[in-house]
């Protein structure tokens, strides 16, 4: 039986789990098995024109439809993230979920605020999401606490190379020119988090943990700019700090998490009191629940460590993209997930 055989019938066996329903045309189908099957977010945000586009990019080979938190929200009650057993984050729930599965290699979703950046997180794996450059649904929206945006696309991807890929196949899907990420960083001027100034829900040190994941930049000649992100667990002050921080820096790095591990960073919880609020706060999410609001380009790089990872921001334009991308690129070949996540997830391939 080929690679896409074996994952036909896994994806009929996931209907009404992670998966909606297969692809059109997706049991007719005999891609080569180095194509790289994939995922979209069942939204009417991801039109169906660029889903046939989408299709048409060579390399890449359509097979399922996926499942998201119903109503948009953060979180989805009806799966479970298969590292945790945890509600699954959303609101692209699904197709994480079948990448960690192995069904799909990347999946293609949307992010209002944090549900594609929250979800890669979880599961972790990477992501990107394509605000900063114009990739955003057609319809506005209206956040669980009250915010107009409209969502970007973005990517989640079994690894960084496949997340990458697939970033590029989006682009050119939606007639947008591919960036070429920044090959030379001295001289970028990096937010980082201020020492004590975010507390992860577990207790460390947001700036403590980040520091030895970004010796690369300060080795190619980036330069760190110490902020305060005091309150950036809450949206809006996280929106200001990437609406005011352009002034003095060119990126943004944080290391969020655990997702929703300790506590739910969702809204609704969050409107219930004080026990809301507080297990809302526990959620481990920070600028990410800003990024695309905020109009950045914005990637999530899982780091070794539960539901957690890096998260970078650029501003917006294809300068601020480049960078992203570009520090991205660099930091990913020093991340490493271990070995067992490795050997047990993926099992299709």
């Amino acid at each position: 039986m080929t690679r896409w055989a074996r994952s036909v019938a896994a994806a009929r066996r996931a209907l009404g789990e992670a998966v909606v329903s297969l692809a059109p045309g997706a049991e007719a189908a005999t891609p080569p098995d180095d194509a790289l099957r994939y995922g979209v977010k069942d939204t009417p945000q991801i039109r169906e024109a660029l889903r046939q586009r989408l299709a048409a990019q060579p390399g890449i080979a359509w097979l399922t439809i996926d499942r998201p938190a119903p109503g948009g929200r953060a979180i989805d009650t009806g799966l479970r993230n298969p590292i945790t057993g945890r509600p699954m984050t959303g609101s692209t729930s699904g197709g994480p979920v079948n990448i960690l599965q192995g069904l799909i290699d990347f999946c293609v979703g949307t992010d209002g605020g944090g549900s594609v950046l929250g979800p890669a997180l979880a599961a972790g794996l990477p992501g990107i999401i394509g605000a900063g450059l114009g990739l955003l649904g057609p319809d506005g929206r209206t956040s669980t606490d009250g915010i107009l945006f409209r969502p970007a696309l973005g990517t989640i991807g079994k690894d960084w190379p496949t997340t990458r890929r697939a970033f590029t196949a989006l682009l050119e899907a939606a007639g947008i020119e591919p960036v070429r990420p920044a090959e030379r960083l001295r001289g970028v001027r990096v937010a980082v988090p201020a020492l004590a100034t975010v507390i992860l829900p577990d207790g460390a040190d947001m700036a403590e943990l980040l520091a030895p994941y970004l010796l690369p930049l300060w080795a190619e000649g980036a330069t760190p700019v110490h902020v305060s992100m005091v309150g950036t667990g809450e949206r809006e002050h996280a929106l200001r700090l990437l609406r005011e921080v352009w002034q003095q820096a060119d990126l943004v790095v944080t290391l969020e998490g655990p997702v929703d591990v300790y506590g739910i960073g969702d809204s609704i919880v969050g409107s219930l009191g004080e026990p809301g609020a507080s297990f809302q706060a526990r959620g481990g999410k920070y600028l990410l629940r800003a990024a695309n609001m905020a109009g950045c380009t914005a990637v999530a790089l899982p780091v070794p460590r539960l539901c957690s990872g890096l998260i970078l921001a650029g501003p917006q334009g294809r300068e601020g993209a480049a960078l992203t991308l570009g520090a991205a690129d660099l930091l990913a070949r020093s991340i490493h997930m271990p070995d067992l996540f490795l050997s047990y997830f993926f099992q299709l391939d």
